[in-house]
């Protein structure tokens, strides 16, 4: 088994286009170790021919629990470097492995987490930059060391999707981790759909569904409580949360199921699974 393995942990879910099949091909022919977490429901395709391994997951916990368990299994294939991508993630062979050496050179200093430079192919903008000391860094292109996992820990599977970025980067800091943003690596990514109404897509407002909205406004209650957050960061998300349930009521379709899924948000129990029952009953 090759000691410069490094692993690519990619979960799938929904449905899976033809340009996503090809980047996971190309991705094996090129020397990555692709591992596949199916995250779709147990009646959904087989998916072994697109991946080196693939873990049934079957969306518990959502992308944290399907992160965390293709990180293990990553590492049980002996995988010395890790990069968490997203199926919809573009970026470069040439860029996967500036991040690896990225990540090897830091941790012969201390432990080290390296992201690359984030594209917004939506809005054709820069959505990070290059800096040294990051604060935290977007989950798809995060590259690390199996030492890193052990010492942060995975992702808060209960969390399932939102905030899982900014609570794991924060605990890495905590534990002395370095992050870093890679000015030499890009990845463009793709975020939300487009809002239809001009006047929000021009605040930088995108569409979201509302198991979104709700489990955003449910992590965020959580994050917030977190001391080992940056104050700062808290403070600017709590900020743009108490604005953003009043455009989402006056500028999307469907006021009343945008009101539904605010009280969910509001109400939905911390550190367990989120109800999403409470959405589907109210439906």
């Amino acid at each position: 088994m090759s000691t410069d393995r490094h692993a690519l942990v990619l979960p799938l879910y929904g449905e899976i286009t033809q340009a996503c099949w090809d980047r996971l091909r190309g991705y094996r022919q090129q020397g990555f170790w692709v591992v596949v977490v199916n995250n779709n429901p147990a009646t959904s395709p087989d998916l072994q021919a697109h991946g080196d391994v693939v873990v049934h997951h079957h969306n518990r916990s959502g992308l944290a629990g399907g992160l965390n368990a293709g990180v293990e299994q990553a590492i049980r294939d002996g995988a010395a470097v890790i990069t968490l991508l997203d199926q919809d993630s573009l970026i470069r062979a040439a860029a996967l492995h500036q991040l690896a050496a990225a990540s090897r050179r830091g941790a012969a200093l201390q432990p080290c987490v390296v992201g690359p430079c984030i594209w917004d192919r939506r809005r054709d903008q820069a959505h990070s930059h290059p800096d040294d000391q990051a604060r935290f860094l977007i989950t798809s292109g995060t590259t690390f060391a199996p030492v890193v996992w052990s010492l942060v820990g995975p992702l808060h599977a209960w969390m399932e999707i939102d905030y899982i970025d900014h609570e794991w980067c924060s605990r890495a800091c905590a534990r002395g981790v370095q992050l870093q943003v890679l000015a030499d690596a890009c990845l463009m990514q793709s975020f939300g759909r487009r809002h239809p109404n001009q006047f929000a897509h021009a605040l930088g407002l995108q569409l979201y569904s509302p198991y979104r909205r709700a489990i955003a406004i449910r992590n965020l209650r959580w994050l917030l409580r977190q001391p080992y957050v940056p104050l700062d960061l808290r403070l600017k998300e709590l900020i743009k949360m108490l604005l953003k349930p009043w455009l989402w009521l006056l500028l999307e379709p469907q006021p009343a199921r945008t009101l539904q899924s605010i009280w969910v948000g509001l109400r939905a129990p911390l550190l367990q699974p989120f109800p999403r029952q409470w959405l589907e009953a109210r439906a």
